[in-house]
C-alpha cells in the first residue's frame, strides 16, 4: 500500500509541475498564487509529500487547471485546459476579446510556415 500511495503522489507532484512550467511559473511564484508554501511545493513536486483535498483545491484554482487533470491526469492537452480556465474567469465582454485575438492569432500561426 505505501508503494502505490508514494507512486500517487510522484504522479500527481509531475503534474503540478508541469502545470507550473507551462504556465512559465518559479516556484516562488506559483506557491503565491496557490497560496501554499515554496519548500511544500517543491517537496510536492518530488513527491515526498501528499495533499489534500484542500490543497488540490487552491492549486486547482490558483492555475485555472481541474483537479480530475491534477488527480488523473487525464487531459490531452494541459495548454487548451489552461487557456479554457482563463477564458472561464473573463466577463463576456472579455471572453469575446480574448477569443477574437486567439482566433487571429491561430489564422496568423497556421499562415506562417516554418
Amino acid at each position: 500500500m505505501v508503494e502505490i500511495e508514494k507512486d500517487f503522489n510522484r504522479s500527481v507532484g509531475c503534474r503540478i509541475r508541469r502545470v507550473r512550467e507551462t504556465l512559465r511559473m518559479t516556484r516562488d511564484e506559483f506557491s503565491k498564487l496557490c497560496g501554499i508554501s515554496e519548500s511544500f511545493l517543491a517537496a510536492v513536486e518530488r513527491g515526498e509529500k501528499s495533499i489534500t483535498s484542500k490543497t488540490l483545491y487552491k492549486i486547482s484554482t490558483g492555475s485555472h487547471v481541474s483537479v480530475d487533470y491534477l488527480i488523473f491526469g487525464e487531459q490531452e492537452s494541459i495548454q487548451a485546459e489552461l487557456i479554457q480556465g482563463l477564458l472561464n474567469h473573463l466577463d463576456d465582454s472579455q471572453r469575446e476579446s480574448a477569443v477574437r485575438i486567439l482566433c487571429e492569432f491561430a489564422n496568423t500561426a497556421r499562415s506562417i510556415t516554418v
